[in-house]
């Protein structure tokens, strides 16, 4: 039962809670993280665009995530089967590398770092008193102290309802998604092509690696029961439909494993109170469609470790710098997740989606975000 005071505590282990604790890990802060799972999550998108592929740059990180990951730098879109149009990023493209990988990667840095790491610890209670959190009770009976924490525990996020913020969750209620890792053939080897269909159906087919690939289907929930209930031929039948040059990856379909993937935006009140502040689908989650989750959450977490050093522990200056360097990252957010819903909504509409897609928004980020972020001076 022993009581732990630090720096920094960080509740979640993904890509934001871990990249935060290796920023702040390296500048002599003491940071404890705290991930209910055995090991870090496994469990996220396996893209990075050139927006967190920036940042990674910035922390002398690039070559590190990139040496067994795949550059891309092309996505063909079809409807009904039809190309409608291509998506190429300039400037080396965009990075593909499995979610679990890319955190380990900076997991292990973390260790370097002196980062210390709580796995199969839940937060079993939040004391909160004069609008701070002052103190967090573990599913082990350890307690921990800090001068800041951070919820990076995703969309029901413990730290978000210890602090009351108001949260609004939209389902995408007419779109179901799931997703199986299969055996790498010749056309997704080729490019990477999203279809979509009339009827209310998509399909992304990606690869991983050089031997595997990820297939994504989202389809009508009403569809979903008698696909994957009453058996896998059914689903190749409806993608002959609409999947029009990938079809030699079809024999790998059946045997596979799926798996359904709840798909929902997140907008929450606030973004810190106190504190305390939220990183990552505990602060914001829009449609994968965008593709740019994972580049705003890294950027965020850049933000957050310029704040906190900067504020030095003086909680009100802390305050202060999160209302003017944190918060505003509500409306970028707010633009991505409108961006998000906008794509899921008139994908069934051809003429309706490209008026929808946004270049600016795929491939870079909000238009309006620095090449690098304004440094803040430590007081």
């Amino acid at each position: 039962m022993a009581t732990t005071s630090c720096d920094v505590a960080i509740v979640g282990a993904g890509l934001g809670g871990c990249f935060l604790a290796l920023l702040l890990g390296r500048r002599g802060r003491h940071v404890v993280v705290v991930e209910q799972g055995p090991s870090v999550p496994s469990a996220g998108a396996d893209f990075l665009k050139p927006p967190g592929l920036r940042v990674l740059a910035r922390h002398g990180l690039a070559d590190l995530v990139e040496r067994h990951g795949l550059r891309r730098d092309v996505i063909r879109y079809y409807h009904d089967g039809d190309p409608i149009r291509e998506c190429r990023f300039p400037d080396g493209g965009f990075l593909i590398r499995p979610y679990r990988e890319l955190v380990e990667l900076i997991y292990t840095s973390c260790a370097m770092e002196g980062v210390e790491f709580r796995f199969d610890a839940t937060i079993e209670d939040i004391t909160i008193g004069d609008g701070r959190v002052e103190e967090l009770a573990l599913s082990n009976g350890d307690r921990l102290r800090a001068g800041v924490v951070i919820g990076a525990d995703g969309t029901k996020s413990a730290i978000r309802q210890a602090l009351d913020i108001e949260q609004r969750t939209m389902p995408y209620e007419r779109l179901l998604m799931r997703v199986a890792t299969v055996p790498l053939s010749a056309s997704i080897a080729q490019l990477n092509r999203l279809y979509f269909s009339s009827e209310g159906w998509l399909a992304y087919l990606y690869p991983i690696n050089r031997d595997q690939a990820r297939v994504f289907v989202g389809l009508p929930p009403e569809d979903d029961k008698e696909i994957f209930q009453d058996g896998i031929p059914a689903l190749i039948d409806e993608l002959k439909k609409f999947v029009t040059e990938s079809s030699d990856a079809f024999n790998s379909l059946q045997p596979a494993t799926w798996q359904r993937i709840k798909v929902s935006s997140l907008r929450v009140g606030a973004y810190h109170k106190g504190n305390a502040a939220l990183l990552g689908s505990a602060a914001f989650a829009c449609h994968p469609m965008t593709g740019m989750g994972m580049s705003y959450t890294l950027y965020d977490a850049e933000i957050l470790a310029d704040v906190i050093c900067a504020a030095g522990g003086d909680e009100e200056l802390l305050d202060r710098l999160l209302y003017a360097r944190y918060e505003p990252r509500r409306h970028a957010h707010r633009e991505l997740i409108d961006y998000g819903d906008a794509l899921a909504a008139t994908f069934r509409d051809r003429a309706a989606y490209l008026a929808a897609f946004r270049a600016d928004l795929h491939i870079y980020g909000e238009a309006a975000a620095p090449a690098e972020p304004p440094m803040l001076q430590p007081t």
